[in-house]
């Protein structure tokens, strides 16, 4: 009845799956609390001799995942179904990523690092990647498991702020295994919200995976089938009228810019992996991806404050349709294998691409949108037990662009080294909208980036000091127009002339008291030695930090931790946000002040079950003020927050 029940809900998961995404969910998850209910009755199993009706012979021991890079550096690490407790509470991703990346204060919207980030791609690229962190979000993983695995984690937050992600895979023989990942992120509006349901975000993602070996594993194979519609209605931050002050942005009657405007985007990505082993000296590979982004920004002409835009290019007349389309197609072929301890790996890889304006007309443009694009690399890693890691990147492109990186890991000490050249996105070369028209030649852009940290470890406490040395020249970037008016557009990209060095050390320290008591803090001092045309604006003081309890009860079925997380940033030019065209730009006329963020949580595991309480800027509860995400987007109010994550391994 259990099964029965159970395949019922995965068939209409699938067919349902693209119109109905809540309905499957609420259907997943009767099902599972269905066969939940049901597992504990006797149930009949033959001649099968393994009684899985009164013990628990499946878990997180015979449920276990690992990624294709695992494969591909031909060490198949195998990783545990995640039961840990600790920072199970970071359910939003700015806190994910240690607040190094700014939002415009709700779940869902744009996001952009604060410091300078080196990019994961030489060649070409859309320019449009403030919703990468949400397509990035979790590195597809393929299972192998003993029964079928199933998982939900469900966050509801304060507000109508609330994600959902479910995961089921299942072998359907020891060498070939499938499943699906659903993620859905709906957002309430944190400005003016006019009820349950008035979202500022809708977010659903969805991939299916599947990887194959033969019984000897000479041959393996690796798929996945990536998609995400992602959606924000731009309010475009806090209307200021007469008489307003700093204090006004956190009023319960602050009033947005915006009403009609919306951003969103499609991505949708296929990717094939395959590789057969000649010998442990030689294997041959394979691998294709086939890339999709779709962005489009709308809006209603007259309903923003007038001339909150600035310059408008008639191309339709009642409503704002802006729409670009950027697709690539790479195929890469080589060899690796390992040599004693030595991992090597060559390659080749054409990457076709194209990007389309759907108001500009490609032939009036100094670069081209169509392009073939060559690459020829290689990769190696040394693993040495005495001492650590030494691994190695180079690859160079035909157009001149390349990248050289390595690395050295140990566990006294670790450090990289980055020396990249790489083409500036197709948006800052030539862009056409509602408000904004450009058609530029820009170089290419060369950035060194060396990293490294001194590890001193104890039982009781650890102590790792470092440093970040990053170097920029041709750096290309969004800043403010010089004469700004409704015939003049806002924003635009510059190339600068000279170059940018920025010089950041960094101290990580951990701390266990009374066994019990942990405190764990991370701090930043930033410089900008050189910075041609102001291009980089960073905080000079940059704080994380945490202070737990962690403990575990009832001979290890209550696992609990509780305390107070702390993020600090000192006043400084954060970079502005251009609603039309959904960039991140430097500016030097709003100071985002310091405060002090403190949130409040408990997280505790009972048997197969997680579940958290935490409450978000508790300073904001005393003070009435709050902290200001991007300027004119105030940050996340004081909020109490929910959730729970369950897996079922039957």
């Amino acid at each position: 009845m259990m099964n029965l029940s159970f395949r019922k809900g995965q068939q209409l998961f699938l067919r349902v799956h693209f119109l109905r995404p809540l309905l499957v969910l609420l259907f997943f998850v009767a099902a599972v609390f269905q066969a939940t209910a049901q597992g504990d009755a006797p149930r009949r199993r033959g001649s099968r001799v393994i009684d899985d009706t009164t013990k628990q012979v499946y878990g997180p021991r015979t449920s276990k995942y690992y990624f294709e890079k695992d494969v591909f550096f031909n060490r198949p690490e195998y990783h545990r179904i995640d039961t840990a407790i600790r920072n199970f509470h970071r359910w939003t991703y700015v806190q994910q990523k240690h607040y190094f990346y700014q939002d415009l204060g709700n779940i869902g919207t744009s996001m952009s690092p604060i410091f300078y980030v080196t990019p994961e791609q030489i060649g070409s690229s859309s320019g449009f990647n403030t919703y990468d962190p949400y397509w990035e979000a979790e590195s597809v993983r393929y299972y192998d498991t003993k029964s079928p695995y199933s998982n939900m984690r469900v966050t509801l937050g304060g507000k109508g702020r609330s994600t959902t992600k479910a995961t089921f895979s299942r072998n359907i023989t020891p060498q070939w295994n499938i499943g699906f990942d659903y993620r859905a992120i709906l957002i309430d509006k944190q400005i003016q919200r006019q009820g349950k349901g008035d979202r500022s975000t809708r977010s659903t993602y969805y991939d299916i995976f599947t990887s194959f070996q033969s019984k000897d594993s000479t041959y393996r194979l690796f798929f996945n089938f990536r998609r995400t519609r992602h959606e924000t209605n731009e309010y475009g931050g806090i209307l200021q009228r007469d008489g307003f002050v700093y204090k006004d942005y956190f009023a319960s009657d602050a009033q947005p810019n915006l009403h009609d405007a919306l951003s969103g985007e499609l991505r949708m990505n296929i990717h094939l992996h395959h590789e057969y082993k000649i010998g442990s000296a030689l294997q041959l590979y394979h691998t294709f991806d086939r890339y999709r982004q779709g962005v489009w920004f709308t809006d209603i002409l007259a309903s923003e404050p007038e001339n909150f835009f600035g310059l408008y290019v008639p191309i339709v007349e009642d409503t704002t349709r802006d729409n670009t389309k950027f697709k690539s197609v790479r195929n890469e072929v080589g060899i690796k294998g390992n040599l004693l301890k030595l991992f090597y790996n060559g390659y080749y890889a054409v990457r076709y691409v194209t990007n389309t304006n759907s108001n500009i007309n490609a032939s009036i443009l100094q670069v081209p949108t169509t392009l073939t694009e060559s690459y020829i690399g290689g990769r190696m890693s040394l693993r040495l037990d005495s001492i650590g890691e030494v691994g190695g990147w180079v690859e160079v492109q035909q157009a001149g662009n390349y990248r050289i990186e390595g690395s050295i890991k140990s566990k006294w000490f670790e450090a990289s080294l980055k020396q990249m050249q790489y083409a500036p996105s197709f948006v800052m070369q030539g862009y056409r909208g509602a408000y904004n028209q450009w058609n530029n030649d820009f170089n290419n852009t060369n950035v060194t980036q060396l990293n490294g940290y001194v590890h001193y470890t104890t039982p009781v406490f650890s102590i790792s000091p470092g440093l970040t040395f990053t170097t920029l020249n041709n750096y290309v970037y969004f800043r403010p127009n010089d004469n700004p008016g409704k015939d003049v557009q806002l924003v635009e990209p510059v190339q600068t002339t000279g170059g940018q060095v920025i010089v950041s050390p960094e101290i990580q320290v951990s701390l266990t008291l009374a066994r019990h008591i942990t405190f764990n803090s991370q701090f930043l001092y930033t410089r900008v030695v050189e910075n041609s045309g102001d291009a980089i604006q960073l905080p000079a003081v940059f704080a994380n930090a945490q202070l737990a309890y962690e403990n575990i009860f009832f001979n290890g079925n209550l696992d609990m931790q509780g305390g107070a997380e702390f993020h600090f940033q000192s006043d400084y030019y954060a970079n502005g946000y251009n609603v039309p065209l959904r960039q991140f730009y430097t500016q030097q006329s709003f100071v985002s002040p310091s405060f002090p963020l403190i949130d409040l949580f408990f997280s505790a595991r009972i048997k197969r079950g997680r579940i958290f309480l935490k409450y978000n800027n508790l300073m904001q509860a005393f003070t009435q003020e709050g902290y200001m995400a991007t300027p004119q987007y105030p940050g996340q109010r004081s909020i109490l927050d929910f959730g729970f994550d369950w897996s079922f391994y039957d």
